[in-house]
């Protein structure tokens, strides 16, 4: 048996490896168990690969729209093969930076699946290997959702880490779900030429609640080519001579498709099963482990981050709740994060960010609002350069104090501006402030 450990870390993801890192730096003696690959989902069938062929499929994009611009530093083609082929080596290089990084930090790693046996001892499968520690941070992450009764085969009826196996674009295909790993592989395949359908069985896509930044993208999306259905419900998912049989019902009636890949992207399930938690008495909610705004569960030395706490399902978050967890279990003083104030992007052929309060929460909390619409055509690089000149930023305030509460924005490089939006509403700032920045008053 390994002992005399000060933190155990159970899982490689965004919340386990910036916790790793972060206990080295405390001085605290770290170990960390992996089932599958360091850096889990985001590093190995999510972000990373995700991002890239989102880069290839805007390259190939462009490319087509350029007009008047020189063009020399496009590719003639860029094909799905190759787009392919960058997003594993980024994957890749992502992965070897990030162990090497571990290893010089001095982090104990272990590979098999780990199980708590009490609030200070783990046991790996199939090793048997027994770790102790005075701590022990739950950071294992969530799994696609299974739609059951449908028979997966990962090659036409696939998940998000089938897609990502695929060396070339299908021909047609029927995306299951609206949210962000959805409509990533829905634009990357839309923009690489295949005939592509989203059904969604809420009745906005994405999550958007706003119906500015709601139609903004409907329009974009249906101008693009792609065929979006919301309020669809499957009925059945059916293998045939042809390709792969979908048949849903709607508003409209029952609708049928037969197209060459179905992808399942109908959400995320904790990856709480078989850790050992009921035994130990660990409050769970839907499978997510409950914290509180130290990362501490109702059981004394065990800790949980990332998605697992059914927080926020983005990488930042989960890297910044194993921060918090470590400097706690270090015995230093922490801020309390605020979830809302964290950005909300979405990177789909159109991105799609938000921040603090939306328009139905902040009238739900009792403010009186006053909105401030900016489209995006103003800005110089959008109107012309980029040829790009949709989409908009809305920023929501309180009417009387003029505070920034929240702001929804959607266009190009949306993701990106939304880092503004975010520092104006944790300083407090009021629209005025916003203005003021260029003219320092």
């Amino acid at each position: 048996m390994n002992d005399g450990y000060d933190v155990i870390i159970v899982g490689g993801g965004p919340g386990g490896y910036a916790a790793a890192v972060r206990a080295c730096r405390n001085g605290l003696k770290t170990a960390l168990v992996e089932k599958e690959l360091l850096g889990g989902t985001c590093v190995n069938w999510g972000c990373i690969p995700t991002k890239a062929l989102l880069k290839y499929a805007k390259l190939k994009y462009k490319r087509s729209r350029v007009t008047g611009h020189a063009v020399s530093e496009l590719t003639d083609a860029v094909d799905y093969s190759y787009a392919h082929g960058k997003s594993f080596k980024m994957s890749k290089e992502s992965l070897e930076k990030l162990t090497a990084l571990l290893k010089e930090c001095n982090v104990a790693l272990f590979e098999g699946h780990a199980r708590l046996v009490s609030a200070d001892e783990i046991e790996i499968t199939p090793s048997g290997e027994r770790l102790k520690g005075k701590n022990i941070i739950i950071a294992t992450g969530s799994s696609t959702k299974m739609l059951p009764g449908i028979e997966y085969d990962g090659e036409s009826i696939i998940t998000i880490r089938d897609a990502l196996n695929l060396e070339k674009a299908p021909g047609s295909a029927v995306v299951v779900g609206s949210g962000a790993s959805g409509m990533e592989f829905a634009s990357i395949w839309n923009r690489f030429g295949a005939d592509v359908t989203v059904l969604e069985i809420l009745p906005t896509i994405m999550g958007i609640e706003d119906s500015e930044i709601l139609s903004e993208a409907m329009d974009y999306f249906k101008n693009s080519g792609m065929k979006i259905k919301t309020e669809a419900k499957i009925e059945s998912i059916t293998k045939t001579a042809s390709g792969v049989e979908v048949v849903f019902g709607s508003a409209q009636g029952q609708g049928k498709l037969v197209v060459d890949k179905v992808l399942i992207a109908a959400g995320v399930s904790p990856n709480s099963a078989d850790l050992g938690l009921e035994a130990l008495g660990i409050e769970t909610e839907n499978g997510y482990i409950k914290i509180d705004n130290k990362m501490r569960t109702n059981v004394s030395g065990v800790y949980a981050a990332g998605d697992v706490t059914g927080k926020l399902h983005l990488a930042f978050t989960a890297a910044e709740q194993g921060v918090i967890a470590v400097d706690t279990i270090a015995g230093k003083d922490t801020n309390d994060l605020v979830y809302e104030n964290i950005p909300r992007c979405i990177y789909s052929s159109i991105e799609l960010a938000a921040v603090g309060l939306t328009e139905k929460e902040a009238k739900a909390g009792g403010y009186e609002l006053a909105t401030f619409k900016v489209p995006f055509v103003a800005q110089g690089k959008v109107a012309s350069v980029s040829n790009e000149g949709g989409g908009f930023i809305k920023l929501i305030a309180d009417a009387k104090s003029q505070k920034v509460l929240g702001a929804v924005m959607i266009g190009e490089d949306a993701t990106d501006q939304i880092a503004g939006q975010a520092r104006l509403i944790s300083l407090g700032s009021a629209v005025q402030d916003a203005i003021n920045v260029i003219n320092g008053r």
